[in-house]
């Protein structure tokens, strides 16, 4: 729960996102290397083969995707994601644009803009939501990024 917790807020998306934030999260601990199975992710153990994350993309970061409501009408919408389709390949998707009536959709053909996100704010977001923090190593952590060095 408190990965959920914290990919939603980092999102910033309101608390009706909380089952799609706690499914990614169960997607991702369930993809992730264990001290259990040698620092093997499970799908590694299964097929034998190594896990290829190219696939993973930011809860909550913004794309757009590939969608056919007619010759007329625009052939891309705006979304946020929101998680993965399970049993094939494809994501779900939040539709953001004004007068839509799809909110939900599931799409393999999407654009994301990860970098709408940031990668610093990311590390900051993490290192300020662990538990076992100390405020000294997060004011170090802020000074280096403010470093010109």
């Amino acid at each position: 729960m408190q990965r959920a917790r914290c990919m939603r807020i980092f999102a910033n998306l309101s608390k009706q996102f909380w089952a799609e934030a706690v499914n990614t999260a169960f997607y991702l601990v369930n993809r992730s290397p264990s001290t259990t199975i040698d620092l093997k992710t499970p799908p590694e153990v299964w097929s034998e083969k190594p896990f290829d994350y190219f696939g993973l993309r930011i809860f909550g970061c913004p794309g757009y995707a590939h969608v056919n409501d007619g010759k007329l009408e625009p052939m891309g919408m705006k979304f946020i994601f929101l998680g993965y389709v399970t049993g094939v390949k494809g994501y779900r998707l939040w539709c953001t644009e004004e007068g839509r009536t799809l909110k939900f959709i599931m799409s393999r053909d999407v654009t994301f803009d990860e970098s709408a996100i940031g990668e610093l704010d990311s590390i900051a977001f993490s290192l300020a939501t662990r538990e076992d923090i100390d405020t000294e190593e997060l004011q170090l952590f802020k000074e280096a990024v403010a470093s010109k060095e």
